[in-house]
């Protein structure tokens, strides 16, 4: 976990370098998946709770929501895998590399959990942490090098990106919230 969080903050620090040393290092997607990003996730819903300091909803609803938040990010990590597997040779010069387009979708929806930490932590909305997802798309534009994106195709690549990896948890979200309004 320590060697995922590491790698996490060099991407939100520096993305460039950041996406040239996980190319060097080259672990395994899976194991990113299961040693960093699920414990993440886990944390993030578990901030859900935190909450309750600041507003009036009882215990149920909290954990209602750390539910959604845990399945909304676990749910997006598979959709976006299954987007980016039918999708991205399209955008790719070569063959597609599934440890490749993995570990990417892994440190971005990463960066998005990271930041529902930070508002969940925070006692009042900040409109600056709503704007805080576009930061992840620069993130994503910045490992378009890693993912070996063809120039004229980056564009598309981006939109398939951000579709998959940053709007798709907030629609899950969304439905959610539909069906079980609090």
């Amino acid at each position: 976990m320590l060697k995922f969080l590491k790698y996490l903050f060099q991407l939100i620090i520096s993305p460039t370098p950041g996406w040239e040393d996980i190319s060097h290092e080259g672990r395994d997607a899976k194991l990113l998946a299961s040693e960093g990003l699920y414990p993440l996730l886990g944390i993030t819903a578990l901030t859900t709770f935190i909450t309750y300091f600041f507003n009036d909803s009882g215990l149920i609803v909290l954990l209602q929501k750390a539910i959604i938040t845990f399945i909304q990010y676990f749910a997006s990590y598979f959709i976006a895998i299954f987007l980016f597997s039918v999708y991205i040779p399209k955008y790719i010069d070569g063959e597609p590399n599934e440890k490749r387009i993995t570990t990417f979708i892994t440190f971005n929806i990463a960066i998005l959990a990271i930041i529902r930490i930070v508002e969940n932590c925070l006692p009042i909305e900040l409109s600056i942490v709503q704007f805080l997802p576009i930061f992840v798309a620069i993130v994503m534009w910045k490992g378009t090098k890693y993912m070996a994106v063809n120039k004229n195709k980056i564009g598309q690549f981006m939109l398939l990106s951000i579709i998959s990896i940053i709007v798709t948890p907030y629609l899950l979200q969304a439905l959610f919230n539909f069906i079980l309004p609090s």
